[in-house]
C-alpha cells in the first residue's frame, strides 16, 4: 500500500537526479508496466524522452524527459515513476495511473504575511 509516509520517503530518497538515464531501471518499466501503459522511448526529438500512451497526449505526464527522471521504484501493484516534484504510478495490472504532485509548504514569509492578514 503506498501511503504519504512512502510518498515522501520516495520524494527524499530519490531528490537527486542520477549520473545518468542509463542508470534509471528501464528494463524494469518495461517488464511490469508497458503491456498497460504502451510505453515507448523516443529518441528522435530533441531530448531521449519516456511517452506513456495510456496518459492523455495533452498532459504533462504524457512525454517525460529522460533525464528529468530521478527513479523508476517497483511496488507489488505499481511502478513509480519518481521526478523532482511529482511521482507518477502505474498500475502493474490495468492502464489505471496515478499522479502525485509535492505541494511546498507556505514560506516562513508568507505565514507572516498571513498572519497580519487575519
Amino acid at each position: 500500500m503506498i501511503t504519504r509516509k512512502v510518498i515522501q520517503t520516495l520524494y527524499k530518497k530519490y531528490r537527486k537526479l542520477p549520473e545518468s538515464p542509463d542508470c534509471l531501471d528501464m528494463p524494469l518499466l518495461f517488464d511490469y508496466a508497458s503491456h498497460h501503459h504502451n510505453i515507448t522511448i523516443d529518441m528522435d526529438g530533441p531530448v531521449d524522452a519516456l511517452v506513456i500512451r495510456s496518459i492523455d497526449p495533452d498532459s504533462p505526464f504524457h512525454r517525460i524527459p529522460l533525464e528529468r527522471i530521478h527513479a523508476i521504484v517497483p511496488f507489488e501493484e505499481w511502478v513509480a515513476i519518481v521526478l523532482h516534484s511529482s511521482i507518477i504510478f502505474l498500475s502493474k495490472r490495468s492502464s489505471k495511473v496515478s499522479v502525485h504532485v509535492r505541494t511546498q509548504p507556505p514560506s516562513l514569509f508568507d505565514r507572516i504575511c498571513d498572519y497580519f492578514r487575519r
